[in-house]
Protein backbone atom coordinates (compact mmCIF):
# COMPACT_ATOMS: atom_id res chain seq x y z
CA UNK A 1 0.00 0.00 0.00
CA UNK A 2 1.31 3.30 -0.89
CA UNK A 3 1.70 5.78 1.76
CA UNK A 4 1.42 9.92 1.53
CA UNK A 5 4.89 10.23 1.11
CA UNK A 6 5.11 7.65 -1.64
CA UNK A 7 2.74 9.65 -3.57
CA UNK A 8 3.51 13.57 -2.48
CA UNK A 9 7.72 14.56 -2.25
CA UNK A 10 8.16 16.93 0.46
CA UNK A 11 11.54 16.18 0.87
CA UNK A 12 12.07 18.72 -1.62
CA UNK A 13 10.14 21.55 -0.12
CA UNK A 14 11.81 24.73 1.07
CA UNK A 15 13.22 24.59 4.10
CA UNK A 16 11.58 26.92 6.89
CA UNK A 17 14.84 30.18 6.89
CA UNK A 18 13.84 30.29 3.31
CA UNK A 19 10.50 31.63 4.28
CA UNK A 20 12.12 34.23 6.40
CA UNK A 21 13.07 36.70 4.02
CA UNK A 22 11.66 35.23 1.48
CA UNK A 23 11.59 37.19 -2.49
CA UNK A 24 8.40 37.79 -4.21
CA UNK A 25 7.92 37.22 -8.12
CA UNK A 26 8.01 39.99 -10.03
CA UNK A 27 5.32 39.36 -13.29
CA UNK A 28 4.50 41.24 -16.36
CA UNK A 29 1.59 44.28 -16.04
CA UNK A 30 2.22 45.22 -12.53
CA UNK A 31 4.55 47.01 -10.31
CA UNK A 32 3.62 44.50 -6.99
CA UNK A 33 5.96 41.62 -6.63
CA UNK A 34 3.28 38.28 -5.62
CA UNK A 35 5.12 35.83 -2.80
CA UNK A 36 2.98 32.84 -3.05
CA UNK A 37 2.70 30.88 0.15
CA UNK A 38 2.55 27.08 0.00
CA UNK A 39 0.37 25.13 2.70
CA UNK A 40 3.59 23.35 4.59
CA UNK A 41 5.20 27.02 5.09
CA UNK A 42 2.07 27.50 6.60
CA UNK A 43 2.23 24.76 9.16
CA UNK A 44 6.16 25.11 9.11
CA UNK A 45 5.54 28.77 10.22
CA UNK A 46 2.72 28.39 12.78
CA UNK A 47 5.11 25.48 14.45
CA UNK A 48 7.76 28.03 14.65
CA UNK A 49 4.96 30.37 16.41
CA UNK A 50 4.10 27.48 18.96
CA UNK A 51 7.47 26.71 20.02
CA UNK A 52 8.45 30.49 20.55
CA UNK A 53 5.00 31.18 22.30
CA UNK A 54 6.07 28.52 24.98
CA UNK A 55 9.42 30.04 25.75
CA UNK A 56 8.38 32.81 26.05
CA UNK A 57 5.49 31.68 28.51
CA UNK A 58 7.92 30.20 30.51
CA UNK A 59 10.11 33.26 31.04
CA UNK A 60 6.98 35.09 32.10
CA UNK A 61 5.96 33.10 34.25
CA UNK A 62 7.38 33.80 37.27
CA UNK A 63 6.25 37.54 36.48
CA UNK A 64 2.70 36.51 36.03
CA UNK A 65 2.74 37.58 32.69
CA UNK A 66 1.97 34.68 30.99
CA UNK A 67 -0.90 34.51 28.00
CA UNK A 68 -3.89 33.31 28.40
CA UNK A 69 -6.08 34.61 25.87
CA UNK A 70 -5.63 34.66 22.04
CA UNK A 71 -7.57 36.72 19.60
CA UNK A 72 -7.28 36.19 15.98
CA UNK A 73 -8.14 39.13 13.55
CA UNK A 74 -10.06 38.65 11.21
CA UNK A 75 -9.83 37.46 8.14
CA UNK A 76 -6.37 37.89 7.55
CA UNK A 77 -5.60 35.57 11.02
CA UNK A 78 -7.88 32.70 10.79
CA UNK A 79 -5.93 30.43 9.18
CA UNK A 80 -3.00 31.07 11.12
CA UNK A 81 -4.66 31.56 14.01
CA UNK A 82 -6.56 27.92 14.11
CA UNK A 83 -2.90 26.28 13.03
CA UNK A 84 -1.09 27.59 15.99
CA UNK A 85 -4.01 26.74 17.88
CA UNK A 86 -3.58 23.10 16.88
CA UNK A 87 -0.36 23.16 18.48
CA UNK A 88 -0.45 25.49 21.51
CA UNK A 89 -3.91 23.48 22.57
CA UNK A 90 -2.01 20.17 21.99
CA UNK A 91 1.21 20.59 22.40
CA UNK A 92 1.97 22.81 25.72
CA UNK A 93 3.65 21.42 28.51
CA UNK A 94 1.85 20.43 32.09
CA UNK A 95 2.92 23.71 32.83
CA UNK A 96 2.15 25.68 30.40
CA UNK A 97 -1.55 27.86 31.54
CA UNK A 98 -4.48 26.56 29.38
CA UNK A 99 -5.32 29.53 26.32
CA UNK A 100 -9.19 30.88 25.04
CA UNK A 101 -8.89 31.28 21.61
CA UNK A 102 -11.32 34.24 20.25
CA UNK A 103 -11.90 36.47 17.50
CA UNK A 104 -11.90 40.25 16.53
CA UNK A 105 -13.16 41.82 13.22
CA UNK A 106 -11.21 44.70 12.33
CA UNK A 107 -10.77 46.38 8.31
CA UNK A 108 -8.02 48.82 8.05
CA UNK A 109 -6.97 48.11 4.36
CA UNK A 110 -8.74 48.24 0.80
CA UNK A 111 -5.71 45.90 -0.25
CA UNK A 112 -2.19 46.14 0.10
CA UNK A 113 -0.51 50.10 0.66
CA UNK A 114 -4.41 51.37 0.44
CA UNK A 115 -5.34 52.14 4.45
CA UNK A 116 -8.90 53.20 5.50
CA UNK A 117 -9.39 56.69 6.79
CA UNK A 118 -10.41 55.53 9.43
CA UNK A 119 -10.20 51.71 11.14
CA UNK A 120 -14.03 49.60 10.65
CA UNK A 121 -15.17 46.92 13.38
CA UNK A 122 -16.85 44.17 11.12
CA UNK A 123 -17.10 41.42 14.05
CA UNK A 124 -16.86 42.49 17.65
CA UNK A 125 -14.48 40.49 20.26
CA UNK A 126 -15.82 37.26 21.18
CA UNK A 127 -13.95 36.45 23.95
CA UNK A 128 -13.68 37.80 27.91
CA UNK A 129 -9.91 39.14 28.39
CA UNK A 130 -10.63 41.74 31.34
CA UNK A 131 -7.04 41.09 33.33
CA UNK A 132 -5.87 38.70 31.09
CA UNK A 133 -2.54 38.95 28.98
CA UNK A 134 -3.56 38.80 25.62
CA UNK A 135 -1.95 37.63 22.17
CA UNK A 136 -2.92 39.60 19.00
CA UNK A 137 -2.58 37.21 16.11
CA UNK A 138 -2.04 38.53 12.38
CA UNK A 139 -1.20 37.08 9.11
CA UNK A 140 0.60 40.54 8.46
CA UNK A 141 2.17 43.33 10.32
CA UNK A 142 2.71 46.55 8.12
CA UNK A 143 3.01 49.79 9.89
CA UNK A 144 1.37 48.06 12.63
CA UNK A 145 -1.74 50.20 12.97
CA UNK A 146 -4.11 47.74 12.98
CA UNK A 147 -2.05 46.12 16.04
CA UNK A 148 -1.94 49.35 17.72
CA UNK A 149 -6.00 50.30 17.51
CA UNK A 150 -6.71 46.33 18.30
CA UNK A 151 -4.43 46.95 21.59
CA UNK A 152 -5.84 50.13 22.07
CA UNK A 153 -9.65 48.66 22.13
CA UNK A 154 -8.52 45.41 23.78
CA UNK A 155 -7.03 47.19 26.90
CA UNK A 156 -9.23 50.72 27.16
CA UNK A 157 -12.36 48.96 26.25
CA UNK A 158 -12.06 46.06 27.20
CA UNK A 159 -9.53 45.43 30.22
CA UNK A 160 -6.72 43.71 28.62
CA UNK A 161 -4.09 43.57 31.10
CA UNK A 162 -1.16 43.80 28.53
CA UNK A 163 -1.03 42.59 24.88
CA UNK A 164 1.82 40.30 22.71
CA UNK A 165 1.65 40.87 18.62
CA UNK A 166 1.76 37.07 16.98
CA UNK A 167 2.22 37.85 13.18
CA UNK A 168 3.58 35.64 10.64
CA UNK A 169 5.26 38.36 8.50
CA UNK A 170 6.16 42.07 9.04
CA UNK A 171 7.05 44.31 6.35
CA UNK A 172 9.32 46.80 8.56
CA UNK A 173 12.30 46.05 10.83
CA UNK A 174 11.64 49.27 12.51
CA UNK A 175 8.07 49.65 13.11
CA UNK A 176 7.24 50.86 16.97
CA UNK A 177 4.41 48.22 18.15
CA UNK A 178 4.56 49.56 21.90
CA UNK A 179 4.65 45.54 22.45
CA UNK A 180 5.66 42.42 22.43
CA UNK A 181 6.33 41.03 19.43
CA UNK A 182 6.53 37.29 18.14
CA UNK A 183 7.16 37.69 14.17
CA UNK A 184 8.41 34.93 12.14
CA UNK A 185 9.90 36.94 8.84
CA UNK A 186 9.88 40.26 7.03
CA UNK A 187 8.88 40.82 3.21
CA UNK A 188 9.87 44.12 1.74
CA UNK A 189 6.83 46.77 1.04
CA UNK A 190 6.25 45.84 -2.76
CA UNK A 191 5.13 42.39 -1.98
CA UNK A 192 1.42 41.09 -2.10
CA UNK A 193 1.60 38.01 0.09
CA UNK A 194 -1.01 35.05 -0.90
CA UNK A 195 -1.97 32.72 1.78
CA UNK A 196 -3.63 29.77 1.38
CA UNK A 197 -7.06 31.52 2.68
CA UNK A 198 -6.72 34.04 -0.01
CA UNK A 199 -5.20 32.51 -3.70
CA UNK A 200 -8.79 32.74 -5.28
CA UNK A 201 -9.06 36.61 -3.82
CA UNK A 202 -6.08 37.24 -5.54
CA UNK A 203 -7.14 35.89 -8.53
CA UNK A 204 -10.39 37.40 -9.10
CA UNK A 205 -8.51 40.68 -8.00
CA UNK A 206 -5.31 40.53 -10.32
CA UNK A 207 -6.39 38.72 -13.38
CA UNK A 208 -8.62 41.71 -14.26
CA UNK A 209 -6.41 44.39 -13.04
CA UNK A 210 -3.87 42.60 -15.24
CA UNK A 211 -6.29 42.61 -17.89
CA UNK A 212 -6.85 46.40 -18.01
CA UNK A 213 -3.22 46.69 -18.38
CA UNK A 214 -3.63 45.57 -21.43
CA UNK A 215 -2.08 41.89 -20.83
CA UNK A 216 -3.48 39.03 -22.74
CA UNK A 217 -5.35 36.01 -21.28
CA UNK A 218 -2.48 33.74 -22.10
CA UNK A 219 0.33 36.27 -20.04
CA UNK A 220 -2.53 36.51 -17.13
CA UNK A 221 -2.60 32.58 -17.26
CA UNK A 222 1.53 32.58 -16.86
CA UNK A 223 1.47 35.49 -14.50
CA UNK A 224 -0.38 33.33 -12.02
CA UNK A 225 1.70 30.21 -12.72
CA UNK A 226 5.17 31.93 -12.46
CA UNK A 227 3.77 33.02 -9.26
CA UNK A 228 3.79 29.61 -8.15
CA UNK A 229 -0.38 28.70 -8.57
CA UNK A 230 -0.91 24.98 -8.77
CA UNK A 231 -2.48 23.77 -12.33
CA UNK A 232 -5.54 22.56 -10.22
CA UNK A 233 -6.26 25.98 -8.82
CA UNK A 234 -5.98 27.70 -12.31
CA UNK A 235 -8.00 24.38 -14.10
CA UNK A 236 -10.73 25.39 -11.28
CA UNK A 237 -11.02 29.25 -11.34
CA UNK A 238 -8.38 31.13 -13.61
CA UNK A 239 -11.59 31.16 -16.56
CA UNK A 240 -13.59 32.58 -14.02
CA UNK A 241 -11.40 35.35 -13.49
CA UNK A 242 -10.51 35.97 -16.71
CA UNK A 243 -14.59 36.35 -17.13
CA UNK A 244 -14.50 39.29 -14.51
CA UNK A 245 -11.84 41.14 -16.49
CA UNK A 246 -14.32 44.14 -16.86
CA UNK A 247 -14.59 44.67 -13.06
CA UNK A 248 -10.88 45.64 -12.64
CA UNK A 249 -9.92 47.67 -9.79
CA UNK A 250 -7.58 49.84 -10.78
Amino acid sequence: MLSHHDLVDLENALPLEYWRNPQGVSVQGDNLKFLYIPDYAEHMIASWQAKELFRIQHDRAHENRQITKMVMITMGALLPGVLLHDAVSWGAGADMPDVEFGTFGVKFYHGPGQPLAQPKIVQPLSIDVRGHVVGIVEDLADLGRTAKYVQEVLCSEHGARETVLIATYRKSHTANFNMDVIAFGVVPQDTWIITPRERIETMMKRVPYWAAQGQTRDACYSNLWNIGYPKYLLAEWFDIAWQRRDEAVL
